[in-house]
């Protein structure tokens, strides 16, 4: 999908002007707007799902939605049915009955989302997730009891982490009953089978022919599918194969359910539709993107995209992967992981890095929990304080921060202590001294930029790597001089203040989420043969020549992007930053598979690649919220970054405000 429409263009001009027959004049920049925002939410578009096209009468229909909001400057409002209940299958399936680390995975890529939107389009975006547990959880064994259970797990689960986007509604909020002022577990469990019975009686088609419907529509087909596909796993103990049930006899009984299904969610659609008639609709299912707009809750290559049908697991490099419970289980490789309230969350790849010995064990050890997208969150496991700075086990956060970076570390006492942290620096590798000495205190100084141009301001930064402009004269072997840039390996912060609410953030892109999402015109083949320029005025007036765009990781041996933003004077009140790609128009690529490791394959020139547009797609990349994690500071945070595997930049906020980090460089 296009991320703008191109007025210009034959066919789109054809298209804006059907849209303009229902829409009235158009604004052109309201509709580019429009395409963008559309161009995100293809972004979590279901892997095995169509894609939309702007001949596609529902991308028509979709445009004109987001149209009318952006012409009339409001929030794009989305509705996701969604987040029923946990499969009934706790054995060999999911981990248990309330949600888990899948759960908090996918509330924060939709949250992710939502932003995404708001990144572009100031009023932002909010999603509904409308519970459809009630619906078909009687058909499943499911109690009520359980859905409510879920439901506000889930809800606190949301609040906890601060996803002001998602909002929640339940099947009691679209029909009419009469109810309660309060409604509680108990208020809730007893009037269960009135809210069905509403539903069925207020919105349900008397006409509708399951079977019909099944084979002549494609998207009835597809959901179909998926229902048969996630049942014949979810029910296999609550109505076993064995005496008196054989395997074509369950197969029938999950046909029979599934079909069940189709009629009440015929009827849920409807009041979903009725309740909410101006929001997007998404879903989790497969469709021919017609009426409703499918999307990945999980972001994961496998099949398993819905957290209350699987188990999450993390590799030590951040990959997610989804599956079954018994999966993981049978794997050795991994283990599994409680939260704090001892329940199972999630998977992790074993490793000795994950636990620090001797006294920091005796004193509860240490809870270690992935971040989203990437990175790794360390907390003293008996609680706030209970381990400090000098418990911190350098040389396993360096090993993980070079797999896996940033890595947080929460919780810490002394953190603030000078002499503390520059020794914790010591033992993490060399500290790498720079003009401003060894320890840089980052912090809003106005117009004193000390040489660093605006790394010292409120303003946005362009993403970098640090160390970029730390340069010295090298001479070639034919005599003449060369300007090369000596980066360090690794950045080591402490937290001074708290970051101002919802500004300030450091943000933090690994090469490892940038490459998995790279459009397939751009693969990372060609992307190895590319150099660059960079220029400022700033820095003594630095330019550096040929820089290699890609690099790999000096330990892991992993591809690593090596880059800039550029950053014009229009984006900044100190010195601009200009990039090039130095040979994008010569440069030429094979076609790989996806991990480039076959090479014995035939090469392609690409002349329509222009070094601008490459920089396009990585800035974009480097900003997505499937990439980028934010991190806000907390007051004593400590925080480490492999400066060859991340990127990273820091947002604006109010200049002047109590915000300040210590930085120390180290190989």
């Amino acid at each position: 999908m296009p991320s703008a429409l191109n007025l210009e263009a034959a066919e789109d001009l054809a298209f804006s002007t059907s849209l303009a027959a229902k829409l009235g004049q158009l604004e052109p920049s309201h509709l580019e707007t429009s395409s963008q925002i559309l161009g995100i939410i293809s972004r979590y578009k279901l892997a095995r799902d169509v894609s939309l096209v702007t001949a596609n009468d529902g991308y028509f229909n979709f445009l004109a939605q987001i149209y009318s909001r952006v012409a009339t400057g409001e929030a794009i409002l989305m509705c996701l049915p969604a987040f029923p209940f946990k499969s009934p299958n706790t054995s060999t399936k999911v981990l248990g009955r309330l949600p888990d680390k899948a759960e908090e995975f996918a509330l924060a890529h939709l949250d992710g989302l939502c932003a995404a939107v708001e990144d572009i389009y100031a009023p932002g975006a909010r999603l509904m997730i409308v519970s459809d547990g009630l619906v078909y959880n009687d058909l499943l064994g499911v109690p009520d009891k359980d859905v409510w259970a879920y439901g506000e797990t889930l809800r606190a689960l949301s609040v906890r982490l601060g996803f002001r986007r998602i909002e929640f509604c339940r099947l009691k909020d679209l029909v009419q009953v009469d109810l309660p002022d309060e409604l509680d577990e108990i208020r809730y469990v007893a009037n269960a089978t009135n809210f069905r019975y509403a539903l069925l009686k207020q919105f349900s088609n008397p006409g509708y022919n399951v079977s019909l419907r099944i084979s002549e529509d494609e998207d009835t087909c597809l959901t179909y599918r998926g229902y048969i596909k996630f049942l014949e796993t979810d029910l296999q103990n609550v109505y076993p194969i064995g005496e008196g049930r054989s395997k074509s006899k369950y197969k029938k009984g999950i046909e029979y359910i599934a079909k069940q299904m189709l009629m009440r969610g015929d009827a849920f659609a409807r009041a979903v539709r009725e309740r909410f008639p101006d929001r997007l609709r998404l879903s989790i299912h497969a469709s021919t993107g017609e009426s409703k707009l499918s999307i990945n809750l999980l972001p994961t290559n496998t099949s398993f995209t819905t957290p209350w049908h699987c188990s999450i697991a993390f590799r030590l490099g951040g990959t997610v992967i989804t599956g079954h419970r018994s999966e993981f289980e049978a794997d050795d490789t991994f283990e599994l992981v409680h939260n704090d309230s001892d329940r199972p969350s999630f998977f992790r790849e074993k490793s000795d890095l994950l636990s620090w010995s001797g006294s920091v064990e005796e004193r509860g050890g240490i809870a270690c929990e992935p971040l989203y997208p990437a990175g790794l969150l360390i907390r003293p496991a008996a609680g706030h304080g209970k381990l400090s700075i000098c418990d911190v086990d350098a040389s396993k956060v360096r090993a993980l921060a070079q797999l896996n970076s940033p890595v947080v570390l929460r919780g810490f006492a002394q953190t603030c202590d000078r002499d503390l942290f520059i020794g914790k620096a010591r033992e993490l590798g060399e500290p790498t001294p720079w003009k401003f000495g060894l320890v840089l205190e980052v912090r809003d100084r106005g117009a004193d930029t000390r040489g660093l141009n605006n790394v010292l301001s409120a303003e946005w930064m362009p993403f970098h790597y640090d160390g970029l402009f730390k340069t010295e004269k090298r001479v070639r072997e034919d005599g003449t001089e060369v300007v090369v840039s000596t980066p360090p390996r690794f950045q080591f912060f402490t937290a001074v203040t708290t970051s101002p609410p919802d500004s300030g953030y450091t943000l933090f892109s690994s090469s490892t989420q940038v490459f998995k999402h790279l459009p397939a015109h751009l693969p990372l083949s060609y992307l190895r043969n590319l150099t660059w320029t960079v220029s400022t005025s700033s820095f003594n007036s630095t330019v550096i020549r040929g820089l290699p765009l890609i690099v790999d990781h000096p330990v892991t041996g992993r591809p690593c992007l090596r880059y800039h933003e550029p950053w014009p004077q229009s984006k900044t009140q100190f010195d601009a930053t200009d990039v090039t790609i130095d040979n994008a128009s010569t440069s030429t690529f094979s076609s790989m598979s996806k991990d480039d490791s076959d090479r014995n394959v035939e090469r392609f020139a690409t002349p329509s690649l222009d070094g601008m547009s490459i920089c396009d797609t990585l800035t974009s990349l480097l900003h997505d919220r499937r990439v980028a994690y934010y991190h806000s500071w907390e007051k004593g945070d400590l925080l480490v970054s492999d400066n060859i595997l991340t990127m990273h930049t820091r947002s604006d906020f109010t200049a002047g405000c109590d915000r300040e980090l210590w930085r120390i460089h180290f190989d």
